[in-house]
């Protein structure tokens, strides 16, 4: 859908979000009739003549509605209102409308390392002499973008590096560009309903591509292939062959997987047609300083020779054994847990276990029960004291954690599972976490 089709038609927005108010936004400026807003709260803070409720019904007679991602197409309201009325997003419409505008366009997805893979890209584009605009999942919505004449003023067209969720991808339809994908594990269950369907959705932004188009990783390309032609699907290592890898170190980022994000990167930025070879001194540079976006794998304090790291952003196992490998030879002091989602800790509890000791957890509920059980069934069966003790809440964690760690060690914050139970957001629980140390006189980073 483009947005000369809202004009003189009655839109409704689902959801006043970021990417909600941006859908009004681009309502009124496409000319829109009428905008109706609804979210469980309504908001008030609307332009003149903007209708806001709660009740879904009240989108039933709109011409077409922009639901926001948060808004799983499978709850029963939005199969009912999808069978009466056009439902899009703000996503796939501004996608829509850079692909008629022949903005040269990549998007970025994963279930972990998307963020830093699409900064990472964007970074690279700039020092190659393509100066890129990023945005999408990781903060300013497309349409905004769009409506911003961000990537078309000034002129020339600028590349676009858009960082896309799962449930943005899940509603895009018909787009061809670039594409990425960094890694792919079971997520977002509650909202996709099962694993297949996540893999899926997740996918279905590269639905429309051509051949050669989107860069995979090793680890994503078996399950990609079930959901996209393969012939779409291209391996890191044969656009940048690996041993290029090591004439862009990461000096600033930790881990293994962030070498392979990188490498995804990288590739998907030639195949844009950036030209390594030719930028390569401006491209190292901008390799070696880029930084750990905030909330992955962030050292944010220190105390007593103990270094404490924010990974709030890690949601699942996969994730945390990415974290607790990226620091491997050090003792860590991991604290996890949050929001049950029924995701499996079994490989994580025996990754943990197999460290011999240098990883100690610290559970936080929900999932904190789970895991230690799953720990306590892993020690059993190597035959060691399980490393693990349960706490009640995130203060307990940190404060045990202050008590037992020593000076060399690592606390880190990697939940492996989202903190919804008992913070607004993941960066609530990260501000929580930082305070918390602060209080206790550590010093910030």
């Amino acid at each position: 859908m483009r947005l000369a089709e809202l004009a003189g038609r009655r839109v409704g927005v689902w959801g006043h979000g970021r990417e909600g108010r941006a859908a009004v936004r681009a309502a009124l400026t496409a000319g829109a009739a009428e905008v109706v807003v609804v979210d469980v709260v309504p908001p008030t803070d609307l332009p003149p003549g903007v209708r806001a409720g709660a009740d879904v019904a009240a989108l039933a007679g709109c011409d077409v509605v922009f639901r926001s991602p948060g808004i799983s197409p499978y709850r029963e309201d939005a199969r009912a209102l999808a069978a009466r009325t056009t439902l899009t997003s703000g996503t796939g419409v501004a996608l829509a409308e850079f692909a008629a505008r022949d903005v040269p366009t990549l998007c970025v997805t994963g279930t972990k390392g998307k963020s830093t893979t699409s900064a990472l890209a964007a970074v690279v584009l700039t020092a190659a002499g393509r100066p890129a605009v990023h945005a999408g999942n990781i903060g300013t919505p497309l349409l905004d973008v769009l409506l911003d004449d961000a990537v078309t003023s000034p002129s020339p067209t600028r590349p676009l590096v858009v960082e896309v969720s799962s449930y943005q991808a899940a509603a895009v339809e018909g787009w061809s560009g670039w594409g990425a994908v960094t890694s792919l594990a079971p997520e977002h269950l509650d909202w996709h309903g099962d694993v297949g369907t996540y893999y899926r959705d997740k996918l279905h932004v590269f639905a429309g591509c051509g051949p050669g188009s989107v860069v995979v990783s090793a680890q994503a390309r078996p399950v990609a292939e079930q959901h996209l032609d393969p012939a779409v699907l291209v391996d890191p290592a044969d656009v940048v062959p690996e041993a290029r890898l090591a004439g862009f170190p990461l000096e600033r980022l930790s881990g293994v997987h962030n070498v392979a994000n990188l490498h995804v990167a990288l590739a998907a930025c030639v195949r844009m047609g950036a030209d390594l070879d030719g930028a390569a001194d401006a491209v190292r540079a901008a390799v070696a300083g880029f930084r750990a976006l905030p909330h992955r794998l962030s050292p944010v304090a220190t105390r007593n020779g103990v270094t404490f790291v924010d990974d709030a952003l890690s949601t699942t196992p996969v994730s945390v054994r990415a974290a607790i490998d990226a620091f491997a030879g050090q003792q860590v002091t991991l604290i996890a847990g949050g929001q049950d989602r029924g995701l499996d800790y079994t490989d994580l509890a025996a990754a943990v276990v197999a460290r011999g000791g240098t990883v100690q957890v610290l559970t936080i509920p929900d999932t904190g029960a789970r895991f230690a059980a799953d720990l306590r069934a892993a020690a059993a069966a190597a035959g060691v004291d399980a490393p693990v003790t349960e706490t009640g809440s995130l203060a307990d964690a940190v404060a045990e954690a202050l008590r037992t760690a020593r000076p060399g060690g690592l606390v880190l914050l990697s939940p492996g599972a989202p903190s919804y139970n008992r913070f607004r957001n993941y960066e609530e629980l990260a501000r929580t976490y930082e305070q918390i140390l602060l209080d206790a006189g550590a010093s910030r980073v």
